[in-house]
């Protein structure tokens, strides 16, 4: 028999699914942005711990690593051009960052990933909010 806990989690997991199942794909990409920054927060934080759990860190930088290479896989070249280009530029060199930090173990590189993905998301939050206006 189920816990009250583990109804908790399972109520929580599908309204996770059912809002990313019907949210419009402008939305999902903030949504994206949001978990790839909770991911490396999380990891910066198992990180930095008094007793680091080094599997988490890992767990949670691969994460943000699939979740950028999914930003980069919905980028629409054809209708999005140079910035398009530019935005390929940037998920790739945040990718290469994560794996690094990942790899040395280093907050330094965290600092970087997370500056270039807010600044990414508070633009492209900006920019939902007018689409939703119109």
């Amino acid at each position: 028999m189920k816990g009250a806990a583990m109804y908790a989690i399972d109520a929580g997991q599908h309204y996770a699914q059912t809002e990313v199942s019907t949210v419009s794909p402008a939305r999902l990409v903030l949504l994206m942005y949001d978990a790839a920054l909770s991911a490396v927060e999380i990891a910066r934080a198992a990180l930095t711990s008094a007793h680091p759990d080094l599997a988490l860190v890992s767990t949670q930088l691969t994460r943000a690593q699939q979740l950028v290479t999914e930003l980069e896989l919905a980028l629409d070249h054809d209708r999005g051009g140079q910035i398009a280009a530019s935005l390929q530029a940037l998920y790739a060199y945040a990718r290469e960052r994560l794996v690094h930090a990942n790899l040395s173990k280093d907050t330094a590189p965290l600092d970087e990933v997370t500056r270039i993905i807010a600044e990414l998301r508070d633009a492209w939050a900006t920019s939902v909010v007018g689409m939703e206006r119109t």
